[in-house]
């Protein structure tokens, strides 16, 4: 139903420079040329003026026989900045000439500085009051660094709310544009100074889960009564028990109206893209000869995830049904994590056979690579996977596999934090006959904090979902058709109605509860998608439909009974429900019976409220 819908809304990826851009990069380039190191070689010259200007004074009295004591001499040197004391008649001493002269210079250049400095932070504080469409971001890490960087490019207003003031990162987002607020993120005073009530994304990714959490909770409080589209939060977490709570609230809880939540884990999207790597280099992996074979070196975060998405995406392909995905997991703690995952996903050990070897990297069995399970002049192997969290460690164990498969094409994917740094050792063109073509670097940060990948979260693609169900179900066009805006592909739909999707989506959760049922995170693969009743389903597509009707009501459509005019703003179905033509209810009770295989795509499960 969100497909007749013609919604105004801003765009996330507004291709408009920023008005602002321009003189704040100047103003700062000014402000930086004069702040950092200059203080120390400002400070240096005032000692070195303030001596020579003492010397000075002391040897001309000393000179025209005028003896001071040394505390007149001090008023008289202090007097030499404002030019009060400085003009002197005979024999002036070379110290003295240097020292009034230098003296006022350096006032002028040390109070220019402190107006710079000054203006510049009243300038940012004053651009707060009128900006709007902007990103917020908590948190100046290395993936907050990424990220401000991501968007800038893309002439995105980036605003930065940083707890530490001493933060490297800092003076490199100033010089780029953005702005910089030093405070508490989670204090609302904060958030509102960083204007999020008029922000079209905020994203948190502080080093600590909780903290990104409570942001989230802090900023529902602060946009409460924005009547416009909700804002986009965008929450970074790693810990699978808050990401399994929140992700329930991602989708199905009321709490979140005026604000869109997003969850983020760059383990989980860095395991996907790390998956696709091997697929799209082998081209084969899913699709002919035996199960594939894969190993994976390091099974904390990063493994952990690949593991589950490689035996998911097996379990939905799944061309050789007698098969199961062959996965050799290297830990030093390989038994016990592998049997705690297939604890939490009880269908992980029907579509995948896990081969646990509690080895030390670092260790003699581990460089004899008995893992492999292969007969001299053959590797059983179709891909590596190194996933430690130090760059250095990971590269040696990619060195050390990379000589025992030496004679084979396997490909090894080492996990780097960048792309940059020992990861561009690993860079060597696709036709290279190096001898380490087949040792990629996969760079985390990079891969995955970016901004197209983060707004591309759970919202973005249930709504893509939404819509390619409906252009599936408008059939094939007669001759002499044409494709009409609702009809196109994702990427060139307008904004409105990609806005009508979402929203559509926002409104799933309401949907569920009306009829007692809510969402929870699918664990087991296998099970039996959820099935409405019929009174359920008209329930849930008599609401979506009256949600759709306020819509488009409060965006300025009234009822015609001819086709939809969007220049006058008028559509024949804006009627209730007990009115509308039944195929036109059919179009609504589609979307509502097929909502639990949507939401599986997407790792949801519909349960029922006891």
């Amino acid at each position: 139903m969100a497909e007749k819908s013609i919604s105004h809304q801003t765009k996330i990826d507004d291709p408009r420079p920023s008005r602002f851009s321009w003189w704040r990069s100047g103003l700062y380039a000014l402000t930086r040329a004069l702040q950092g190191q200059s203080w120390i070689l400002i400070g240096g010259l005032w000692v070195a003026a303030l001596a020579l200007g003492y010397v000075g004074l002391l040897r001309y009295n000393a000179t025209v026989g005028n003896p001071q004591t040394v505390k007149d001499l001090f008023y008289l040197l202090l007097q030499l900045v404002t030019l009060e004391s400085g003009a002197v008649v005979g024999t002036v001493p070379w110290e003295l000439e240097i020292a009034r002269f230098t003296l006022p210079a350096l006032a002028a250049i040390t109070a220019v500085k402190a107006l710079a400095v000054l203006f510049h932070e009243q300038a940012q504080l004053f651009s707060l009051r009128t900006l709007r469409d902007h990103i917020v971001i908590c948190g100046l890490s290395r993936k907050g660094l990424l990220l401000t960087k991501g968007f800038l490019e893309s002439t995105q207003r980036v605003v930065i709310i940083e707890l530490d003031e001493d933060n490297d990162f800092i003076e490199q987002c100033k010089a780029r544009g953005a702005i910089v607020l030093t405070g508490d993120a989670t204090d609302r005073s904060v958030l509102e100074q960083a204007a999020i009530h008029r922000a079209r994304c905020l994203i948190a990714v502080c080093d600590d889960d909780g903290i990104n959490a409570e942001i989230a909770v802090q900023a529902q409080a602060v946009v409460a009564s924005r009547s416009r589209t909700p804002l986009t939060c965008i929450v970074h977490i790693v810990d699978p028990q808050l990401c399994d709570l929140l992700r329930e609230k991602e989708i199905a809880s009321a709490e979140f109206d005026s604000l869109r939540l997003e969850l983020l884990n760059i383990f989980f999207r860095g395991a996907k893209l790390m998956w696709e790597s091997f697929t799209n280099t082998t081209g084969r992996a899913m699709q002919a000869g035996s199960p594939p074979h894969v190993l994976v070196v390091g099974l904390g975060k990063l493994g952990e995830n690949l593991v589950i998405h490689a035996a998911q995406t097996w379990q939905m392909t799944d061309p050789y049904p007698d098969g199961r995905l062959r996965v050799t997991v290297v830990d030093r703690e390989a038994d016990w994590k592998c049997e705690a995952l297939t604890v939490r996903y009880p269908q992980l050990l029907r579509h995948c056979e896990l081969n646990p070897y509690a080895l030390d990297v670092k260790s003699p069995e581990f460089y004899t690579a008995t893992f492999f399970n292969h007969h001299p002049g053959e590797v059983d192997l179709d891909a590596a996977f190194i996933c430690l969290d130090d760059d250095s460690l990971g590269l040696s164990v990619g060195l050390t596999l990379l000589r025992h498969l030496r004679d084979s094409q396997t490909p090894i994917f080492v996990r780097m934090k960048e792309d940059a740094g020992l990861a561009s050792l690993l860079h060597t063109a696709p036709d290279s006959e190096s001898a380490f073509r087949n040792l990629h670097a996969f760079g985390l940060l990079d891969r995955t904090c970016t901004p197209d990948l983060l707004l591309g979260g759970t919202h973005e693609v249930m709504a893509r979902a939404l819509h390619e169900e409906y252009v599936r179900g408008q059939g094939v066009l007669e001759p002499g058709e044409t494709v009409a805006a609702s009809t196109r592909s994702w990427d060139q739909l307008p904004d409105g109605i990609k806005e009508a999707n979402r929203r559509q989506v926002d409104h799933i959760g309401a949907m569920l509860k009306a009829v007692g049922c809510t969402i929870a995170p699918l664990m087991d693969w296998g099970a039996e998608l959820f099935h409405f009743s019929m009174d359920e389903i008209e329930v849930m597509a008599c609401m979506e439909h009256e949600r759709w009707c306020e819509d488009l009501k409060m965006n300025g459509w009234k009822y015609a009974p001819c086709e939809k005019d969007v220049q006058n703003k008028t559509h024949p179905d804006l009627l209730p429900w007990e009115e509308l033509p039944d195929t036109e209810k059919e179009k609504n009770r589609i979307p509502s019976r097929e909502l639990p295989g949507l939401l599986a795509r997407v790792g949801f499960r519909v349960v029922r409220v006891k």
